[in-house]
């Protein structure tokens, strides 16, 4: 029955979000998984003036949410959050040189983590998860 089908792949789903925030921690320090994923996001843009609103439809979230996860990046020096200049409203943010150190400095690990988590996948098995996924998100972003 494809609904059971359908239930487990949510259910595997969570839980590996879960268990990937972990496995994200024990490679950082000083900032959560979802905080460094949220600045790479950042680093991924396209140039010029990074707004809130920006950011959050860049991301696929709300912007409170990016407003929320910003707060404490910008306490720990790793966001400047200053007034747009192009729209008075708006909240423009730029990433800081500690950033670009932290992604420097952190580069390495990640890269051997994430190779050692996916070793037992084939190329073939990566791509076909990768196209998976993709078709999850655009049925996600349909939903919206």
């Amino acid at each position: 029955m494809r609904t059971g089908k359908e239930n487990f792949v949510l259910g595997a789903i969570s839980l590996v979000s879960n268990e990937l925030n972990t496995f994200g921690e024990d490679c950082l320090e000083e900032i959560t998984f979802k905080q460094w994923f949220l600045l790479m996001m950042i680093s991924k843009m396209e140039k010029g003036e990074k707004s809130v609103n920006l950011i959050a439809d860049f991301t696929g979230t709300s912007r409170q949410n990016v407003k929320k996860m910003l707060t404490p990046l910008e306490k720990k020096g790793f966001v400047s959050i200053t007034g747009s200049e192009n729209d008075g409203r708006a909240l423009s943010v730029e990433l800081t040189d500690k950033t670009y150190k932290y992604f420097f400095d952190h580069d390495g690990r990640i890269a051997k983590a994430t190779e050692r988590l996916f070793s037992a996948f084939s190329d073939a098995e990566l791509d076909l998860f990768a196209m998976s996924f993709k078709k999850l998100i655009a049925a996600l972003d349909e939903e919206k």
